[in-house]
């Protein structure tokens, strides 16, 4: 709760005087409050905002199925505000920046006030410069799932902020190339939480292509990562590493009624992602190898901004194992490595009221869970779990 006072006395006491500075400052945010009710006991994370999918049976003495069982939540401590900030010209380069956070924090509680977004830009004509933590590259602003929960479309779509480098070329009116230096911080891979790009003394590397034109949006991304291995899995003190590419296609078409939005990913390890991935070893030569996921997802809104604006989101993302025959490590892999597919389908409903809406949204997620893998790493023996989830949310911004 410290560093949420600190910002509260910069927002009160300095900001008056930083404004007459040649600078312009917004408070922007909102406030969220989210009512929730699960029919089963299911994976989620950060105070059971971000949802993810239904957990596996889990039977007691009396062979009755624990997570067979309903829960509600009522809170708002996704709820958000930062600061938007342009400032003065400097040596020709125009400047901006931004600061946010919002009260989710790592663990279960309310009032762990957390940093979101921290970046400063810098841009000159064509060129613009990034550096902070904000948006993964494959987090693509102009085209996500446009849910009510704030999950936008996990874990079939990314959810994740890294400290970065980003560089960005305008070629064209319409084209856009950008290069980036990632660092993984506090979103990490599974298993990695005291290792990862820092020991490997590589950051990830994406380039990343946009172009858009009469009512269409496209982005295609290629990305390359190197993690160091837990030193309690490997022999010695030498680093031992694991490699892993990443590869997505985002697509938004936008028509005078609605806009219709779809993606598609395919990489190695993604759990940094707040997606399915891992990392095991391989029978052959006995070298860490990442996990293969492939996940897919479509968006469908009205483009009204007043009243009713229905929607439907859909995504599959399935565990496609490693290329050759190898080990599965579960204590780095999500969900142990057992989950082999997840499919999600949610109808919602919001009612916009200028800068308030309300939304309801009906989540159905089917996930499948496997007791064992295949030589591949793929799980094996699965059984479907099925979730029904609720949600009443309502957001005031300001």
């Amino acid at each position: 709760m410290k560093s949420f006072f600190l910002v509260l006395v910069l927002t009160l006491f300095v900001l008056p005087d930083v404004v007459s500075q040649d600078f312009k400052i917004e408070l922007k945010g909102y406030v969220g409050v989210n009512a929730s009710v699960n029919s089963r006991e299911s994976a989620e994370a950060r105070n059971r905002h971000i949802y993810l999918y239904p957990l596996p049976k889990l039977l007691n003495d009396a062979g009755e199925d624990e997570r067979d069982k309903s829960q509600f939540d009522l809170d708002a401590a996704y709820s958000r505000f930062g600061l938007h900030i342009s400032g003065p010209e400097l040596k020709g380069f125009k400047t901006s920046a931004m600061v946010e956070g919002d009260f989710l924090g790592k663990g279960n509680g309310d009032n762990n006030f957390r940093l979101r977004h921290a970046f400063v830009t810098f841009a000159k004509e064509k060129w613009s410069i990034t550096a902070g933590q904000t948006w993964h590259p494959l987090f693509l602003p102009e085209n996500c799932p446009g849910t009510v929960n704030v999950n936008a479309g996990t874990p079939f779509h990314p959810l994740i902020r890294n400290p970065q480098i980003r560089i960005s070329r305008q070629l064209s009116s319409k084209t856009q190339l950008l290069f980036f230096v990632v660092e993984q911080n506090n979103f990490r891979n599974s298993g990695f939480e005291n290792s990862g790009t820092e020991h490997a003394l590589m950051p990830e590397l994406d380039l990343q292509m946009k172009w858009s034109g009469e009512g269409v949006w496209t982005a295609f991304t290629a990305g390359y990562k190197t993690l160091a291995i837990p030193g309690e899995f490997t022999e010695g003190a030498d680093v031992e590493k694991v490699s892993g590419f990443h590869f997505n296609g985002s697509f938004k078409y936008k028509l005078p009624a609605a806009t219709f939005s779809m993606e598609g990913i395919y990489g190695s390890n993604l759990s940094d992602l707040v997606m399915l991935g891992g990392t095991g070893r391989s029978i052959g030569d006995n070298e860490f190898i990442s996990l293969h996921t492939a996940s897919v997802w479509a968006d469908i809104h009205g483009n009204n901004k007043e009243g009713f604006q229905p929607g439907l989101f859909a995504g599959y993302t399935a565990n496609m194992g490693a290329p050759g025959e190898v080990t599965v490590i579960p204590e780095l892999s999500r969900s142990e490595g057992l989950v082999a597919s997840v499919l999600g389908i949610s109808p919602r409903i919001k009612y916009l009221m200028g800068n308030a809406w309300v939304g309801l949204e009906y989540l159905f997620t089917a996930a499948h869970w496997g007791n064992n893998y295949d030589s591949y790493g793929v799980p094996v023996n699965t059984e479907e779990y099925i979730n029904h989830r609720m949600l009443l949310s309502l957001r005031y911004n300001f």
